[in-house]
Formats: C-alpha cells, sequence, structure tokens
C-alpha cells in the first residue's frame, strides 16, 4: 500500500499511537531530569539521594507494569488511554504540591508508570496488534512521537519554569493532559477495536514461531526470550544513562555545561530518520533481519564520545546514538509480534517493558557508584561499545537459528 494511501486510511489510529508516545514524555528520564536539580536544592538532597529516590520510584512502577500491561489485552483502547491520561494528569497535578523528600517517592512512581510505562506500552502495543503486513511503518509512525517530545517537551519546560516555576510548569502539564489529550484520545479512539472483537472479525493478528500464538508463561520457559533481553535492554540502559549525566560528561570532557543537552536535539531528528526507515525495512525484510545491525550506530556513538576531545563531536555521538535509539522503537514492538503472535503481546511485552525498566531504574545507580570509583562515564562509554557489538554477533547467531521457524518477508 502506498504511504499516502497508508496514512489516509489509518489516519486515526496512527495518530493515536503518535499522541500516546508524545504524552509518554512527562515519564522519562530526559523531562524529568530537567527538575532534578530544583528538586535537590529545595529538598536538600545529593545526587546520590536522589539517584536513589528515582531508582526505588522506578523499579516500583516496572513490577507494577507487569501486571496492569496485560490490560492491552483485554481492555478498549479508548478507554485504557482515556484512563492512562487522567492518571497521568493526576499525578502531574500532585507533583505540583509536593513539599518534601519524602513526597518526591510516589510522585515519580505515578510519573514513570502512567507516563514511561503504560503510555508507552499502550502506543507500541496497539501498532503491533493493529498492523501486520505494514506493522514497521505503523510502529515507526507511533514512534515519531517519542523524538518529538525529546525535541520540544525540554525546550518548552525550560521555558516554562524560566517564567513562571517548577511547580506552575506541572500544573499546566496536568491541565493540558486533561484538556487537549484526553478529549483527542477519545475522538481518534471512537471506534473501539479490542483484541476479542478482531479475532471475532478474523482479523486475528500474526502468529509467531510454529505458527501458533505463545503466552507469556510459554515465553518464560523458552531460551529464545531470555537472550534476547539482554540486547533488548541494551539502548534503553544505556541511553538512560546517558541522558542522565550531561552535566558530569561535560565535566569530564572538559565542556560547556549545556553541551549535551544543547544538542539533544540532533538526537531527535536522527531518530526520528531512524524509526521511519526501520519501519521501512521490517516491513520490507521482517525486523528479525534487523536484529544484528541496529545496535551498531550506537556502539560508535559511544566510541565517539570516549574518543572526543572537542565538544564539536557531541553532536555526532548523540546522532548516532539516535539511529538506535530510533531503530529500537520500531524493532523490539515488531520481534514480539514476530516471534511470538499478537494474540497475547500486550502481557508479553509488558514483561520485557518492566524488565528495560528495571534496567534504567537501575543504570544510573550503577554507572553512578562507578563514577565515584574513578572511572567517568567517556571510559564507561568504551565499555558499553563493547557490549552492543558482542550483542549484534549473539543476534546474528539468533536470526539464523531460528530461521526455520520462520518465513521471512519478501514483500
Amino acid at each position: 500500500m502506498p504511504i499516502i494511501q497508508f496514512l489516509v486510511t489509518n489516519a486515526r489510529l496512527l495518530a493515536a499511537g503518535f499522541l500516546l508516545a508524545l504524552a509518554s514524555s512527562f515519564g522519562q528520564t530526559f523531562f524529568i531530569a530537567i527538575f532534578a536539580d530544583g528538586w535537590r536544592a529545595e529538598f536538600g538532597l545529593t545526587h546520590g539521594a536522589f539517584g536513589t529516590i528515582y531508582m526505588i520510584a522506578t523499579l516500583a512502577s516496572a513490577a507494577c507494569l507487569i501486571q496492569l500491561g496485560r490490560l492491552a489485552d483485554s481492555t478498549s483502547p479508548r478507554h485504557l488511554a482515556i484512563g492512562i491520561t487522567l492518571g497521568l494528569a493526576l499525578i502531574c497535578a500532585g507533583v505540583a504540591f509536593v513539599n518534601s523528600w519524602f513526597m518526591l517517592v510516589p510522585a515519580i512512581f505515578g510519573l514513570r508508570l502512567f507516563g514511561q510505562g503504560l503510555m508507552s506500552h499502550l502506543s507500541r502495543t496497539s501498532m503491533a496488534r493493529w498492523f501486520n503486513n505494514t506493522r514497521g511503518r505503523a510502529l515507526a509512525i507511533a514512534s515519531f512521537g517519542n523524538p518529538t517530545g525529546e525535541a520540544l517537551a525540554p525546550l518548552v519546560a525550560v521555558a516554562l519554569i524560566a517564567a513562571l516555576g517548577w511547580r506552575e510548569t506541572w500544573g499546566l502539564t496536568a491541565a493540558m493532559l486533561v484538556l487537549v489529550f484526553m478529549p483527542v484520545f477519545w475522538f481518534l479512539l471512537a471506534r473501539e477495536r479490542t483484541p476479542r472483537e478482531m479475532e471475532a472479525s478474523g482479523d486475528g493478528g500474526s502468529v509467531g514461531l510454529d505458527g501458533r500464538h505463545w503466552s507469556r508463561n510459554e515465553i518464560i520457559g523458552q531460551s529464545l526470550f531470555w537472550l534476547l533481553l539482554p540486547g533488548f535492554i541494551a539502548p534503553a540502559f544505556i541511553l538512560t544513562v546517558t541522558f542522565f549525566l550531561p552535566a558530569h560528561i561535560a565535566e569530564s570532557k572538559g565542556w560547556a555545561f549545556g553541551t549535551m543537552p544543547s544538542f539533544y536535539w540532533v538526537f531527535a531528528l536522527s531518530s526520528l530518520a531512524a524509526a521511519f526507515l526501520s519501519g521501512m525495512a521490517i516491513d520490507r525484510f521482517s525486523a528479525r533481519a534487523c536484529l544484528p545491525l541496529y545496535q551498531l550506530p550506537m556502539a560508535s556513538g559511544l566510541i565517539v564520545l570516549w574518543s572526543a576531545s572537542s565538544s564539536d563531536m557531541a553532536p555526532f555521538a548523540l546522532g548516532l546514538m539516535g539511529l538506535t535509539a530510533g531503530s529500537a522503537a520500531t524493532i523490539h514492538s515488531a520481534i514480539w509480534a514476530e516471534y511470538y503472535g499478537t494474540r497475547h503481546i500486550g502481557t508479553i511485552k509488558a514483561l520485557a517493558h518492566a524488565i528495560m525498566v528495571f534496567s534504567t531504574a537501575i543504570g544510573p545507580g550503577l554507572a553512578g557508584a562507578v563514577i565515584d570509583l574513578g572511572v567517568p562515564y567517556p571510559e564507561q562509554a568504551l565499555w558499553f561499545a563493547a557490549y552492543v557489538i558482542a550483542i549484534s554477533l549473539l543476534f546474528l547467531w539468533i536470526m539464523f537459528r531460528h530461521s526455520q521457524r520462520l518465513v521471512l518477508k519478501t514483500g
């Protein structure tokens, strides 16, 4: 199907996926980190103390996501989107009234659960289930919401904080979710399509390995799932740490304080390009055919970050990392559908997403502990690059190992 016809035919569903991904920005690390220095100053927190609060809240949200994520398999997308948006709005409103470090724990927990967790989960799960032969394009278009948020949300938040203050900024965020996003989701998802209704109409989605749909309990007992996970968590883990330590990276390199954030737009643009190109590649070749390649740009970016002496290299490092970030957003969601089918994809993806969130919670604390031992993050980046290259070789083996159980797309 030509891309213009595809966009017109599926405009409502694609727009809903994009906006769900965009709204998840309010629970993502890059957005929350903007308020970190203000919170630390107001509540007398050290870097380590705030990192611990963030880790505890994120780990708790990941644990809840494992159970709540299964709602995507049985609940109306319209009602689920409205519920998640309302929940995130209430949390944002609550953040505006935080008056102690203790209250930051439930506040960050809510932001991570409803924003980074459930909002992202619903966006990608819906695209993976609703589309089969054009799954890559659908996931790519929906995932555009993430780099759009990375490019715009920090700029708007910084301007609002400077003009109004951090509390008022969270209040305006809550109001926008209720007054803008909720009505839009109600309109875009007016035509209900629950998984059960899709199967009853004969549109049950694609099957996975061995021509069947796999349940969560079945994949837990299968080695492939556990072989994929170490690679799947790598982009989220590494990029979270990188975005969490912009000041430290600048200090280690002797760069200006705002060097890394000033080039986040390069990361966002490269993510957009990679999401689109990887989506086309998925539809042409399959997601599993992309497995051995998509993390190599991030490995290159980490090597650039390690070796760079001039701040002029910062946009190159971020641009290369953005290529992997954009590709991961489409490939990860598509691979679960290809290997395990779409009937239980919400439950399966919730488990995988929760494990990924666990890794992002541990990442800043782990990297910080290594920094305290005298190893700055730019040096750690070289270790991460070696790990990513090893993962890419593992993915190459997986692709060939399971090729006989699946048929690659040819058109």
